[in-house]
């Protein structure tokens, strides 16, 4: 009697599935890149967006199984690694703020564009003010809160454009979107 083997995927379709499951991931350590380069001194500023913020908030809201706490965690790990500020401030802030995403998802999930655009607001002025808070802690003293309040706003401004990028990729290389 012959037996017959189970149907197994081939070689390129597991890579292409394994590309899949970690597209976001991919795309918030090239948003971490982005948050390095001096795009502000274009226009005289020394701000740039929160690019990690944008991604973990799209993804959160959109595919959070392709974007777990741990990819959160290891993403604003590497963002502290490379900022050379305190370890571990980013990579917190970020795993906070993950975990209210999460619990406010349903709020905004099938919303107008205007409604998941004001939640990112919200989220934005959430996070500012926990990572001022935590580097207020760990410095003793209250810093200053415009740079990080003008970082902030900018962040929101340039939020539209990010969906539309994110959406583009979301729809052209992940299944099921």
């Amino acid at each position: 009697m012959v037996r017959l083997d189970p149907y197994s995927p081939t070689p390129a379709s597991r890579a292409g599935r394994i590309f899949t499951i970690v597209a976001p991931f991919v795309m918030g350590l090239v948003c971490v890149l982005l948050s390095f380069v001096p795009f502000g001194r274009i226009v005289g500023s020394s701000l740039t967006p929160a690019f990690v913020l944008m991604a973990i908030y799209y993804w959160a809201i959109v595919r959070p199984e392709m974007f777990p706490p741990i990819a959160v965690f290891t993403v604003g790990l590497v963002f502290d690694l490379l900022s050379g500020g305190i370890i571990g401030l980013w990579a917190f802030v970020y795993v906070v703020t993950y975990a209210v995403v999460i619990s406010q998802r349903m709020l905004v999930v099938n919303a107008p564009f205007t409604v998941f655009w004001f939640g990112f607001l919200v989220v934005a002025a959430f996070t500012g003010l926990l990572a001022w808070a935590v580097v207020s802690v760990f410095h003793g003293t209250l810093v200053p809160p415009a740079t990080l309040v003008r970082h902030m706003v900018l962040t929101v401004a340039v939020f539209p454009i990010f969906v539309m990028i994110f959406g583009r990729i979301q729809t052209r290389v992940l299944p099921g979107s």
